[in-house]
């Protein structure tokens, strides 16, 4: 693959040409420089080959399934504001240092990459966290914005509010590690998403999230429902 160009003045002058956009990095600071490398090495090789390289493990069908339900909770919601590209480049890399995903624009493409070694739970919510800021990007040139509204958007199109009232319909305060894990493996995604998808449904606070982010929470004896799922896991 291509090596990324070694004078750092100019990598920040081409990587901020407007036909080359980062809109979404994954991770901390530390792994902004990470993808955006990689980004610039992909979209380079694409320039002169217009091959996607051969480690790319998978391409457009799972994204292109994800794309389709998160338009379709948006017409059902009456916003309908997402907009895609006519092409998109998505797939997953193996043995990137650092890689932690993003999503991007080069000229009329959208590109999603994300690394291989993520589990099926993280890979599945990032796809779409991805996918949607794809589609907002141009409501949202703040990308600190862009970020939370694309997670607004994959969890309603991920979380059916009927299956979260299941669980958050009596405004709980405390959630004990049992409940927690109920919940995780209920919908196969991160606790902390489901909460947040509570959240934007006004079932929890965000005092109640910031308390929830706290190491150690007191357990209180709770009995749990097990509502019965009609969606697959």
């Amino acid at each position: 693959m291509k090596k990324g160009r070694s004078n750092p003045n100019q990598f920040q002058i081409d990587f901020l040409a407007a036909f080359r956009q980062m809109l979404v990095s994954l991770g901390s600071s530390e792994n902004l420089p990470v993808n955006e490398s990689l980004f610039m090495r992909m979209t380079d090789q694409w320039e002169n080959t217009r091959a996607i390289p051969a480690d790319l493990l998978f391409t457009k069908s799972p994204v292109e399934a994800i794309i389709f339900r998160l338009q379709k909770a948006e017409v059902d919601g009456e916003t309908d504001r997402l907009r895609f590209p006519g092409e998109l480049i998505a797939g997953e890399i193996r043995g990137e240092k650092g890689l932690t995903g993003f999503s991007a624009k080069f000229r009329e493409q959208g590109w999603i990459i994300l690394p291989a070694e993520l589990s099926a739970m993280y890979k599945n919510l990032f796809l779409n966290i991805l996918a949607a800021s794809i589609g907002l990007e141009y409501l949202y040139p703040v990308r600190k914005e862009l970020l939370a509204e694309s997670e607004r958007v994959a969890l309603a199109a991920m979380l059916p509010e009927a299956e979260v009232r299941k669980f958050f319909g009596l405004r709980l305060s405390r959630f004990p590690d049992s409940f927690r894990s109920e919940v995780a493996n209920y919908f196969n995604l991160p606790f902390d998403y489901v909460l947040k998808r509570a959240n934007h449904l006004g079932m929890v606070s965000e005092e109640v999230i910031e308390e929830a982010r706290t190491p150690t929470q007191p357990l209180r004896s709770t009995v749990l429902r097990r509502p019965q799922s009609s969606r697959a896991a």
